[in-house]
């Protein structure tokens, strides 16, 4: 289920707009993401470390 959380809001924070600039918000986390294996992993951890601080 983490997985499948941290692939659909990648997905939604990378994605292209379909009308007009994106938001604000946005340019930085697109920036961030490269898409590289090794990215993801890491973005994967960090989100799985962040989900973890929260349950505890």
């Amino acid at each position: 289920m983490a997985t499948a959380l941290a692939a659909a809001l990648a997905r939604w924070a990378v994605r292209r707009p379909v009308h007009g600039e994106p938001a604000r918000w946005t340019v930085p986390l697109r920036r961030l993401h490269s898409a590289h294996a090794g990215d993801c992993v890491a973005w994967f951890l960090a989100g799985v470390t962040l989900l973890a601080a929260l349950l505890v």
